[in-house]
C-alpha cells in the first residue's frame, strides 16, 4: 500500500512540474499578445554536420524538398530545411571559412 501511495505522490509531483513548465510567457507587443514557449538556448545548434552524396540524397529526400545551399570556391553544401526546423542553427565551414546557417 505504501508503494502505491508513493507512486501517486511521485506522479502528482511530476505532473505539477510539467504543468508549470508548459505555461507560456505572455508579452504585449504593439497591442498583440506574443507567447514564448521555449527559453533561449533550448534548441540545440549543430556544430559538426554530417553530409551525404547527391546520389544518396536523391534516394532519401523528396524532389521538391527545400534546401539551403551554400556555394564556396570549390565546395557546395546543402542543408535540409526540414532538419533545420528542429535545430535552426548550423555552425560549419566552407572552403575553410566559418559559416552559420540559420532557419
Amino acid at each position: 500500500m505504501k508503494k502505491i501511495i508513493l507512486i501517486f505522490i511521485l506522479l502528482f509531483v511530476v505532473q505539477t512540474v510539467f504543468a508549470q513548465q508548459s505555461e507560456p510567457e505572455k508579452t504585449e507587443v504593439h497591442g498583440h499578445t506574443m507567447y514564448t514557449l521555449m527559453n533561449q538556448g533550448e534548441i540545440p545548434a549543430i556544430f559538426e554536420p554530417e553530409f551525404i552524396s547527391v546520389i544518396e540524397a536523391e534516394s532519401l529526400y523528396y524532389t521538391d524538398e527545400m534546401l539551403m545551399v551554400v556555394k564556396g570556391d570549390n565546395e557546395i553544401k546543402g542543408y535540409s530545411t526540414w532538419y533545420l526546423d528542429a535545430h535552426e542553427i548550423v555552425n560549419d565551414y566552407i572552403n575553410g571559412k566559418a559559416i552559420t546557417i540559420t532557419w
